[in-house]
């Protein structure tokens, strides 16, 4: 609870649905009282519990399945309790036809309400009377009703700024690790003490990535029929495609990282084909990190992501890079024989694909800044 009035964020957005579903279903419930007097008014809560959603076009999206499978399963009822008769035999061979319609991919979750609604209208008696088949089917609309009306007075905020804080976070931790790494190199092999560690660290981005594009999903999906869009405004089209675009680049980024480190722990491994790297080219390999490091850096103050158009500052690094890499692989034959070349080269090559992936970031800004029907 201490969390959910805090600050935002997963217990807080549980917190408000449950709100909403006590307004919904008490209001659901009191608006069936005025309009009938039968026992069918428990269907107006029991379906704006249902249909109750964080965002307002997951409510809708619901309420409309809903009522499509309430629908059907009375009418699929109504037609078996009128004709045939609430028959034992009559129930299983509804029930099992419901069930097959229930999986039908247009109802989703809600299509299991198809065989509830037929087994009750047909166990219950409601399936032999018109009238009370009518009556349930108003409590659903009823009830769905106040569950959209309850949504859309409670609409969920449209929060990209906490993508953008999120995806300037994940460059943020790229260029720290960048930073740690270099610190560790500079004092040759003696430095590698940490190396599980920046393993583990950069597998973790990951999970950072996928994080970062659920963030933007959600919030795309709260935009949709959000009324708050009249008052705030709606964020311009190429919002969310420029954050997608920078959590791409820095979840591949991430992955030569990755590679980086395995061959580096690779070559120092009993088993392995490769050859330790030499103090002289770790040290020099050090300052091509802290480039790297510089790089994410930039991301994260000049806040690309939100940007359309590339900073001047993010061009110059990119450039930079480019530049001392290519100057360190015009000098491999300082750093050690020939026999170290493979391991010397592979470590260079996921750098370079690193800084590659950075740039291909700020490529993909510039096209959607020109793209004029993304970003205008």
């Amino acid at each position: 609870m201490y969390q959910a009035v805090s600050r935002r964020g997963y217990e807080r957005e549980t917190a408000v649905v449950i709100i909403k579903c006590v307004i919904a279903s008490t209001c659901a419930w009191a608006l069936g009282l005025l309009v009938v007097d039968s026992s069918q008014v428990g269907f107006a809560p029991f379906s704006a519990l249902l249909v109750v959603r964080p965002s307002v076009y997951g409510s809708v999206l619901q309420s409309g399945r809903y009522v499509a499978a309430v629908f059907l399963g009375a009418l699929i009822a109504g037609l078996t309790g009128l004709t045939i008769g609430p028959d034992l035999w009559a129930f299983a061979l509804v029930v099992l036809f419901t069930m097959v319609l229930g999986q039908l991919p247009f109802f989703g979750e809600q299509g299991k309400q198809i065989p509830v609604v037929a087994a009750f209208a047909l166990a219950g008696g409601t399936a032999t009377s018109v009238a009370d088949l009518v009556t349930l089917l108003l409590m659903v609309l009823l009830g769905a009703g106040t569950a959209l009306v309850t949504n859309m007075v409670f609409a969920p905020a449209i929060r990209f700024r906490d993508v953008g804080s999120a995806v300037l976070d994940f460059a943020d931790a790229l260029g720290g690790l960048c930073r740690r790494m270099a610190d560790g190199f500079r004092e040759g092999s003696d430095g590698l003490g940490d190396l599980g560690y920046w393993r583990q660290t950069a597998d973790g981005f990951d999970a950072t990535a996928r994080n970062a594009r659920q963030s933007v999903s959600e919030q795309e999906y709260r935009v949709r029929m959000n009324p708050r869009k009249l008052v705030a405004g709606a964020p311009p089209e190429w919002v969310p495609v420029a954050y997608r675009d920078w959590i791409t680049a820095l979840s591949r980024s991430s992955w030569h990282l990755q590679s980086l480190l395995r061959t580096l722990s690779a070559s120092f491994s009993s088993q392995s084909h490769f050859p330790e790297p030499s103090d002289a080219f770790l040290r020099a390999f050090a300052s091509l990190l802290d480039t790297a490091a510089d790089v994410f850096e930039t991301v994260r103050e000049t806040e690309e992501p939100e940007r359309e158009t590339v900073s001047q500052d993010l061009s110059a690094c990119l450039d930079r890079a480019f530049e001392e890499i290519s100057q360190v692989r015009d000098r491999l034959g300082e750093y050690g024989d020939a026999s170290l070349w493979s391991v010397h080269s592979a470590m260079l090559t996921d750098l370079t694909r690193l800084i590659e992936e950075l740039y291909e970031g700020q490529e993909d800004t510039e096209s959607g800044a020109r793209g004029g029907a993304v970003r205008e």
